[in-house]
């Protein structure tokens, strides 16, 4: 009897487990450190005070996702609070990254690296800061 109780609850438990890991908590994907995380939105707003981590997103980008300057596990990660920094490709940025001329860059920015690498070359510029928010990264 015991032994059916056990496998029973067993059977129950990895249904539910397959069930969560298809389906997934909802949210969009997170790049860091070129590594695509998912997130929980939360109703949050934060004040403009203390700690919070950089999350670039991007006015003219066609589907590219906010990129995180910081990630769980590193020293600087402040839990999943962020300053968001609205960011958009210059005309000489999409020139250089626009190959088929659809006026959409060819490629992915996937960390805070290659979004500063881009700031630097003139390719990127900042049109703004948006909100604070709390919306934790998970992988």
């Amino acid at each position: 009897m015991f032994k059916r109780i056990l496998l029973a609850s067993f059977a129950i438990l990895l249904a539910v487990s397959s069930t969560t890991v298809a389906v997934g908590p909802p949210g969009g994907a997170i790049w860091a450190d070129g590594h695509a995380y998912i997130t929980v939105a939360t109703p949050s707003n934060l004040p403009n005070k203390g700690p919070k981590d950089a999350l670039y997103v991007f006015d003219n980008l066609d589907g590219q996702s906010p990129v995180s300057e910081s990630k769980p596990g590193d020293r600087n990660y402040n839990g999943g609070r962020w300053q968001v920094h609205v960011l958009a490709f210059t005309s000489s940025g999409l020139a250089a990254h626009d190959a088929n001329g659809d006026g959409v860059a060819d490629f992915e920015l996937t960390s805070w690296e290659m979004v500063q690498e881009h700031i630097g070359l003139g390719h990127l510029e900042m049109l703004g800061m948006g909100p604070s928010f709390v919306c934790p990264l998970i992988r």
